[in-house]
C-alpha cells in the first residue's frame, strides 16, 4: 500500500535528516558518512576550480555544459574528465568561443578528453547551448551570466523550442533540468526564487529508493512514465516536511534530491544486490526488502 502524504513526509525527513545530519551507518559499505556532500562529483570538481580562482560565472558555464552531456555515464569520471579539459582548454567552456570554434575542433576536444560519449550529438548540443548563452536572451542565459533567476521562468526557457530546435538540448529533460537548476544554486552560487516548484530529478537510483520505501508503486511502468508520478509523490511529501538542506534550496525537493540519490546508491543498490536489508538509516525500517535472506 502506498503510504499517506504524512508517512511520505516522515520518510523525507528521516532520509534528509540522516544524510545531512551525518547519522548514516555506512560501515558495511566502507564509507565515511561525513564526506557525503564532498562525494557529489559536482561539488568536488567545482571546489578545485574555485581553488584556482575561477569566477562564479565560469563555474556556472562549466556546470551547464557538463550537465548537458551527463547521460548514461559514470558521473564521477565525467566530471573529473571535464575538469581536466577545463584546465587545458578553458575556452571550450566560454560560450562565445565555443559558439564560433570550428565544429570539428570542438568535437575532437570533447572526444579526446572523454567528455562526450555520443560525439556528434553531444558536440552539437554543446554548440547550440553556447550559441543560446551567447545570444544572452531568456532566463537561462541570465541565470548563467548573472547568477539570479526565477525557477518557473528558467524551466519554461529550458523547454522552449525555437523553430524545430531546442535552445538548450539535453538540458530540458525531467531528470537533467531539475538537477541542473539545483547545482546552479549549490555549488554554482546562484540565487533562484521559487525553488519549491523544482521537482526531484528522477533516475534509476531515486526510483529504486522510492519504490523500496513504498512511496510509489510504478514497477510496471517505464522510467519515462514513472518519473512524473515519483516527482509528484515527493513534492507532496516535501510540502509537509522539514528537511533542511543547503542555503537556497532548504526545505525543497532540490534539497531532498541529492539525499535520495545518496540513499539509492549506497543504500538500496547495495541491498538489492544482497537481496535483503543492510540498513544505513532510520528510513530503512520501512523498506519492502526482507530483513535478511535465509538459505
Amino acid at each position: 500500500m502506498t503510504p499517506s502524504v504524512t508517512d511520505a513526509a516522515r520518510l523525507a525527513e528521516l532520509i534528509a535528516g540522516d544524510v545531512y545530519g551525518k547519522r548514516l551507518d555506512l560501515s558495511a559499505r566502507g564509507i565515511d558518512p561525513t564526506t557525503f556532500w564532498q562525494e557529489l562529483p559536482t561539488v568536488t570538481e567545482v571546489r578545485q576550480l574555485q581553488a584556482r580562482g575561477v569566477s562564479e560565472r565560469s563555474v556556472r558555464c562549466f556546470l551547464t555544459f557538463v550537465c548537458a552531456v551527463n547521460r548514461m555515464r559514470n558521473a564521477t569520471q565525467l566530471w573529473r574528465d571535464s575538469t581536466a579539459l577545463f584546465r587545458e582548454h578553458p575556452d571550450v567552456f566560454d560560450p562565445r568561443v565555443a559558439s564560433t570554434m570550428p565544429f570539428g575542433s570542438l568535437q575532437e576536444l570533447l572526444r579526446v578528453h572523454r567528455v562526450s560519449k555520443k560525439h556528434g550529438a553531444d558536440s552539437d548540443a554543446w554548440r547550440r547551448i553556447a550559441e543560446s548563452l551567447t545570444a544572452g536572451r531568456g532566463a537561462v542565459a541570465r541565470l548563467v551570466r548573472d547568477g539570479v533567476g526565477d525557477a518557473e521562468e528558467i524551466l519554461q526557457d529550458l523547454r522552449y523550442r525555437r523553430e524545430a530546435e531546442s535552445k538548450y538540448p539535453l538540458l530540458r529533460g525531467r531528470k537533467i533540468g531539475p538537477m541542473w537548476i539545483r547545482i546552479m544554486v549549490d555549488p554554482g552560487g546562484a540565487r533562484i526564487n521559487r525553488m519549491d516548484i523544482v521537482p526531484v530529478a528522477v533516475d534509476v537510483q531515486v526510483r529504486r529508493v522510492t519504490e523500496n520505501l513504498g512511496v510509489t508503486d510504478t514497477r510496471h511502468l517505464s522510467l519515462r512514465r514513472a518519473k512524473p508520478l515519483i516527482q509528484r509523490a515527493w513534492r507532496e511529501a516535501v510540502a509537509n516536511a522539514n528537511i533542511g538542506g543547503a542555503p537556497g534550496i532548504e526545505n525543497t525537493c532540490a534539497a531532498l534530491d541529492p539525499a535520495l540519490w545518496f540513499y539509492g546508491v549506497h543504500g538500496c543498490s547495495h541491498c538489492d544486490q544482497k537481496g535483503h536489508r543492510v540498513p544505513i538509516g532510520r528510513a530503512c525500517d520501512f523498506c519492502r526488502l526482507p530483513v535478511s535472506r535465509r538459505g
